[in-house]
């Protein structure tokens, strides 16, 4: 699985609703009416849960398909997103909302009709968008001004690019952006993450990548979505790069904590990075997950991450986030999967076949 993929993979994951995603907040002292196009996957529902949280009144537009169950006591409007026979009628009234937030990851076709049709009866557009816009991760440090892919549209980040684009035409001044990396935590089924709580949750010896010190950067989905909140209550507008604590954690301590987080006793095995790749043919990224050396992209997990963290994101420790997904997983499809999956991981008996090598 190439980078570039994985980043649309991270909000494109589907989920259900637990109960304890969200933690209790004070009410916002103004109560706002938001329209949340989608709303049922993986990010979504977590913006939604935020902002009925903080008291606003929440407005779903989304096809009634996918777990249509959720949130069953706010208004919910019909429709289809398409370039071709799509359905927006449900919005195309008089009405107005005092912010629209979207996370469609693909197609920026669609993100430039809704903002059209709603750019003169909302006040405010915040749409989710990726790292994947920028066009060089060979260097570290990575701003919310550094080149971005232009002219290059038919795949995510180009998509991503010309979504922005679309908002700056019609929301000038009006809209927010959160440029996101690896997104991980409770109702993600995802399998990057997967595979290592998988891993390290059996107790036994795993498989780890290099020396441990390349770096890893992720958010949990209930930090980017309460900070979505928040933009929406203070209509802050802007590129931010949402990308986690910084500077970045390490690979090493994102598996060791991880470890420490469940309360396992498997044991890391740290494989000398070279000799994986070369004499084993393991993939970075792909074999094994959320590893991305920095002897093949020094600036894919060094993203700069400050203007967010100033403008007040804040960042729940790992542990926590360990533990709430290590729980969703195992109520959800955990011990109901094979890897590797979707491209991603390897299967147990490459790994002991690997590791025996070494030892």
């Amino acid at each position: 699985m190439k980078r570039r993929d994985f980043l649309g993979l991270s909000l494109a994951s589907s989920c259900a609703a637990l109960s304890s995603c969200v933690v209790p907040v004070a009410p916002a002292k103004k109560k706002s009416q938001i329209l949340v196009l989608g709303g049922t996957n993986f990010v979504g529902p977590a913006i939604v849960e935020h902002a009925l949280a903080h008291g606003h009144e929440v407005t779903l537009f989304n096809r009634g398909i996918t777990r249509s169950h959720l949130f069953p006591g706010i208004e919910k409007l019909r429709g289809l997103r398409a370039v071709n026979g799509g359905d927006l009628s449900a919005l195309q009234n008089n009405r107005k909302w005092d912010a629209v937030i979207d996370v469609w990851p693909e197609e920026s076709g669609l993100v430039e009709q809704t903002a059209r049709l709603l750019s003169e009866r909302t006040d405010y557009y915040f749409f989710v968008s990726s790292i994947a816009v920028y066009r060089d991760f060979s260097k570290a440090g990575l701003t919310e001004n550094s080149p971005v892919h232009e002219n290059d549209p038919g795949w995510y980040g180009g998509e991503k690019v010309l979504a922005e684009k679309m908002l700056e035409r019609y929301f000038p001044g009006r809209f927010g952006v959160a440029r996101c990396h690896a997104i991980i935590g409770p109702r993600d089924d995802g399998n990057a993450y997967h595979y290592w709580l998988r891993r390290i949750a059996g107790n036994t010896q795993v498989l780890a990548p290099g020396s441990g010190k390349d770096p890893v950067q992720y958010s949990d989905v209930r930090d980017i979505a309460s900070w979505i909140i928040e933009c929406v209550e203070q209509s802050r507008s802007g590129i931010y790069n949402v990308v986690g604590q910084m500077p970045p954690m390490t690979i090493r301590d994102f598996l060791v904590s991880t470890k420490k987080a469940i309360n396992s006793q498997a044991e890391l095995y740290w494989a000398n990075a070279d000799e994986l790749r070369k004499k084993h043919s393991v993939r970075s990224f792909s074999d094994m997950p959320l590893w991305a050396p920095l002897d093949e992209d020094a600036g894919f997990y060094q993203v700069d991450g400050r203007k967010a963290i100033q403008a007040g994101i804040r960042y729940r420790s790992l542990q926590e986030t360990a533990r709430d997904s290590l729980q969703w997983y195992q109520s959800y499809f955990y011990r109901h999967v094979n890897f590797p999956i979707g491209g991603l991981g390897l299967s147990s008996e490459r790994e002991k076949e690997i590791l025996k090598s070494f030892l």
